[in-house]
């Protein structure tokens, strides 16, 4: 089982610090959650960091993603010593960051997947309506007819329509179906009853590819 560094945007994709600190916090989320079904990653001994502690960093004079995702390897491989790196950027309706996926590097020792989330890392937990139900306590159809007939990678929470925001429709389904409010515990519980291959079919842009790389990177979960 892998140790590995998750780098994400916030608290649903990767857990957060108590505090302030430079230092990696436990991993938590929905992105440590998901790879742990894929791939045969430790989340309980793995840690997490987010994109904004890396501002400082600077590679060759430029910043931006990139530069951020080389220190991050660096630091994992070097400083920290772990086995590998995972990075997970929301599209967030820029096209654009799906070339970071091409920064993925598989070959040992260490290891560097790169994930975009299409739209929005609100997908990859929309898109596992199975385990959602199960944790709202309720069936696929009563949820199904609660969301849009649209694809879960189209919803996005800029859009001008009310009905597509992600971030506000998985808050209304929560408070509708059984829990009070939207939270990083909800789509903790969300991902570890998630079934891969179904998230694969409703998120076969972003999480079909990232869950491919994670298992070419670190084997499959279970060893299967």
């Amino acid at each position: 089982m892998k140790r590995v560094l998750f780098v994400g945007d916030g608290k649903h994709d990767i857990g957060g610090p108590d505090g302030v600190s430079d230092d990696p916090f436990p991993a938590r989320g929905v992105v440590s959650n998901l790879a742990a079904r894929v791939a045969a990653v430790d989340v309980e001994r793995s840690v997490a960091l987010r994109w904004v502690d890396f501002s400082r960093f600077s590679t060759s004079g430029k910043r931006g993603y990139p530069a951020k995702i080389k220190a991050a390897h660096l630091l994992a491989e070097r400083k920290f010593k772990l086995d590998g790196v995972v990075c997970v950027v929301d599209e967030d309706n820029d096209p654009g960051r799906r070339e970071l996926l091409a920064m993925t590097q598989c070959a040992q020792p260490c290891p560097l997947v790169c994930g975009v989330a299409v739209r929005s890392i609100e997908a990859w937990t929309l898109g596992a309506p199975t385990a959602l139900a199960a944790v709202l306590g309720t069936t696929r159809e009563k949820l199904r007819s609660k969301c849009p007939s649209v694809p879960v990678e189209q919803l996005y929470d800029g859009s001008g329509k009310q009905e597509l925001r992600s971030k506000r429709l998985l808050g209304e389904l929560a408070r509708e179906l059984g829990r009070s409010n939207d939270s990083l515990e909800l789509r903790e519980e969300v991902a570890r009853q998630t079934d891969p291959a179904e998230l694969c079919r409703g998120c076969a842009e972003g999480f079909a590819p990232f869950a491919a790389s994670l298992r070419e990177a670190f084997g499959a979960a279970g060893g299967a």
